[in-house]
């Protein structure tokens, strides 16, 4: 049976052109929309072949595409628990788990319509949320069970998803550190083209916001979830240090790693100057010096929570449904403390 890669080689186009040919997407011309026709012609490529081979038979296997497009991703303690959580639940209820790799957000969609397409699953669990890539839109057109973890592109809003209350946790985050004094508090987060960094910053502006604290855009940074982006931050936060941060909020442990080494290569005492809080309460968290405060984001409950719905759904023949939010916790260890007087704002 080909599969959207074949009829890619043989047209010279990319995979994620042959989705958009499909989907009718009109920013493809028309002399590359008939060469892919034709190549999917000659090798008798059928793009409803996902929906008939759903309704033909079940493979009592559910995929996942994992899109590990930066530094230390399976270094991140996101990855370990989405796995956890999506490996409990197949397991109990008697399904499998194919994983899929791409290195690139647009090559997701690619991955996930061939696992399909070849009948190798009977749905697929989406793990990213990006703002420029349609992921959710092109599997939504093929109709495929799918549930996401993260929040939906507006233009999705009813699919199925299952994701933290980022802002809410943001905002606590921010309202933890002003109640201890600090009023320039930096946000570094991981990819801005990511729903997930977008929600945490909402939440970062409306918790500063709710403190009475105006917000300095260059406390804003990005450092792509990776140790070294959250090092490259200090240098760009603390271009004054009159003005420069008290308190950092990274968006994972790898960059708050790399916001603590940056620090400390600058002689800044970590909590005593400045004080910093991470993402996702890695093993690593507690073994730092200082031990880290750190958001504990449950992605183990909310991959397991996609996985059940997502079963649920194949097992009943319906469309997948329904939206789940869940509360993260603030783990308060030894790298916040009140902001010294002396560097108040």
């Amino acid at each position: 049976m080909s599969t959207i890669r074949d009829v890619a080689a043989r047209a010279e186009v990319h995979p994620s052109t042959v989705s958009r040919v499909f989907s009718g997407n009109a920013q493809i011309s028309e002399s590359t929309r008939q060469r892919v026709l034709e190549a999917a012609s000659a090798l008798n490529f059928q793009p409803n072949a996902i929906a008939r081979s759903l309704s033909v038979r079940r493979t009592k296997t559910i995929g996942v595409v994992v899109p590990h497009v930066f530094d230390g991703y399976f270094s991140d303690s996101f990855f370990p628990q989405l796995m956890a959580g999506l490996l409990e639940v197949t397991y109990e209820r008697g399904y499998r788990l194919l994983v899929s790799g791409c290195d690139g957000y647009e090559d997701e969609h690619v991955q996930a319509l061939d696992i399909l397409g070849t009948r190798q699953a009977d749905g697929i669990v989406v793990t990213s949320s990006r703002l420029d890539v349609d992921t959710v839109g092109a599997l939504r057109r093929q109709n495929t069970p799918l549930v996401l973890i993260g929040h939906p592109p507006a233009q999705h809003a009813d699919v199925a998803w299952v994701d933290a209350d980022n802002r809410t946790a943001t905002r606590r985050v921010i309202d933890y550190l002003a109640g201890l004094g600090h009023r320039r508090i930096a946000y570094v987060g991981g990819d801005p083209d990511s729903s997930v960094v977008k929600e945490r910053l909402e939440g970062y502006r409306e918790g500063m916001a709710e403190a009475g604290l105006a917000v300095q855009e260059d406390w804003i940074d990005y450092g792509y979830f990776a140790e070294d982006g959250g090092y490259q931050a200090v240098e760009r936060t603390r271009q004054d240090e009159a003005t420069a941060p008290t308190a950092y909020y990274a968006g994972n442990d790898l960059m708050a790693i790399g916001i603590l080494r940056g620090l400390r290569e600058r002689e800044l005492d970590v909590p005593g100057q400045v004080s910093l809080i991470g993402t996702n309460d890695s093993p690593e968290a507690t073994h730092l010096s200082p031990p880290l405060t750190s958001l504990r984001v449950p992605y183990r409950a909310i991959a397991a929570a996609a996985a059940r719905k997502l079963i649920d759904a194949i097992e009943s023949g319906q469309p997948p449904q329904g939206q789940e939010l869940l509360s993260s916790i603030l783990i308060k260890r030894a790298s916040v403390l009140g902001v010294p007087q002396k560097t108040s704002a």
